[in-house]
C-alpha cells in the first residue's frame, strides 16, 4: 500500500467520523429543542409569567442533561473536523 492509498484510507475514516458526529449533533439539537418545549409547556401551566416558565424550563435537570450531551457532541464534531483538515494536504482542498 503506497502513501496516497494510506492517506486516502485515513481521510475516509476521518470523514466518516466527522459525518457521524454531525449526525449526532443534529439529533441532539432537535432533542434539546423538544425537551425545552415540553418543559416550557409543563411549567407554563404552573407559573404566572412566560419568563418564569422559560427560566424553570432552562434550569430543569432534564434540559441541563440534554444541553450537556449536545455540548459534548459539538466538541467531538469540532475535533473530528480538525482531524480531517489536518490530514488533508495543504492546498489540495478547501473545507469551510
Amino acid at each position: 500500500m503506497n502513501l496516497s492509498e494510506q492517506l486516502y484510507k485515513k481521510l475516509e475514516e476521518a470523514s466518516k467520523e466527522w459525518a457521524e458526529w454531525q449526525k449526532k449533533v443534529i439529533i441532539l439539537d432537535e432533542g434539546r429543542k423538544s425537551t425545552y418545549s415540553k418543559l416550557f409547556l409543563k411549567y407554563k401551566l404552573d407559573t404566572k409569567t412566560v419568563i418564569e416558565a422559560e427560566h424553570k424550563a432552562r434550569t430543569d435537570p432534564a434540559y441541563s442533561e440534554v444541553v450537556k450531551h449536545y455540548a459534548e457532541a459539538e466538541e467531538q464534531l469540532i475535533k473530528a473536523k480538525f482531524h480531517y483538515q489536518n490530514l488533508t494536504p495543504v492546498g489540495s482542498m478547501y473545507i469551510p
